[in-house]
């Protein structure tokens, strides 16, 4: 008898550890919900997740970074000079929309393989090298814009992709919900998800299992630019504008997401589900304030307290050893 509740008590341990984040993503949303009833609205809840797609388009490829143990701190800046990128090609030089995003993409790409080349055979440090491409990327944006906004008018179809609906739901959700679960795939059942994770965790163990850690990290550079590249084009379209401060702060937004969701900035692990809930999470937290009309100067206070619990609750919490109950002796003397 005593066995089962062993058995039991262990399995309900490992279901708590397993599914922690989306238990506290439920608790959030208990939370919110009494505190505003229109919260749990679908209206609501669309908007929500309208609202994160930029955020979780992104989170799927730069999570690749830090599982490697680097960090790409240029994709947001990425995210903003695609928007301008794309609007240059589909209305000044008046390209066809499909090679015009395709040929931003390609641009994305290269400024990936660039951070990682620099990265991994100059042995610059990631956070140096990413910061320097924020800025040039930056600096490229104010250049072609002009330091103007930007407002895109066409062609039909692009604006589609941001403000257009299917089966009720904005098409930017479709499009997040697709490379999350791809980049989910890529990670839990491919060789170079393996090999990011390994390459992270020991690149002197993955060395003599065969692994090129260069090879992996440039990859997971690549990756990373490219889906911000993409959650450029979508920004853009949704927004209908493009300007160089467009997406200013977002590299923070996703490294909360990622943490949140479980990766260790250390590298060696890294859940892309994780993220998502984690981007959902500060999205919540953003639209709760706001149904409560809370003022704006608050948010961020009240937004990095609720991160912070959940980043504790997450992690697991653990009584210091001073804090925990002395054993009594088996004589029953303390």
């Amino acid at each position: 008898m005593s066995d089962t509740k062993t058995v039991g008590g262990g399995g309900t341990k490992l279901l708590l550890a397993r599914f922690r984040l989306f238990f506290i993503l439920i608790l959030l949303m208990a939370v919110l919900s009494v505190v505003s009833p229109r919260f749990l609205s679908l209206e609501n809840l669309s908007n929500v997740l309208w609202s994160v797609c930029i955020i979780g388009i992104m989170c799927s490829g730069f999570i690749y970074s830090p599982i490697t143990g680097g960090i790409d701190l240029s994709v947001g800046s990425m995210v903003a000079l695609a928007g301008i990128i794309a609007n240059v090609l589909m209305n000044i030089v008046h390209m066809p929309m499909l090679p015009a995003l395709l040929l931003t993409l390609v641009f994305g790409l290269l400024v990936g393989l660039v951070n990682g080349v620099v990265t991994t055979k100059f042995r610059v440090p990631p956070f140096i090298v990413t910061m320097a491409a924020k800025t040039y990327l930056f600096g490229i944006a104010m250049f072609v814009s002009n330091g103007d906004t930007i407002t895109i008018m066409g062609p039909k179809d692009f604006l589609s992709i941001g403000v257009g609906k299917f089966l009720g739901l904005p098409i930017p959700i479709y499009i997040m919900v697709v490379m999350i679960i791809a980049s989910h795939i890529l990670l839990k059942h491919t060789v170079f998800g393996r090999r990011a994770i390994a390459v992270g965790a020991n690149e002197v163990s993955a060395k003599l299992s065969g692994v090129n850690p260069d090879s992996t990290r440039i990859l997971a550079y690549v990756i990373s630019s490219g889906t911000a590249t993409v959650a450029g084009i979508v920004m853009a379209s949704l927004t209908q504008q493009a300007y160089a401060p467009n997406a200013a702060g977002y590299e923070f937004d996703v490294i909360t997401a990622v943490v949140i969701g479980g990766t260790s900035l250390l590298g060696g692990s890294g859940s892309v589900a994780g993220a998502l809930i984690g981007a959902v999470m500060v999205g919540f937290i953003n639209n709760g304030l706001n149904l409560m009309n809370m003022p704006a100067s608050f948010h961020p206070l009240v937004t990095g307290i609720v991160i912070l619990i959940a980043l504790i609750l997450n992690q697991g919490f653990t009584l210091p050893a001073w804090m925990k109950p002395k054993k009594r002796a088996a004589g029953g003397q303390a």
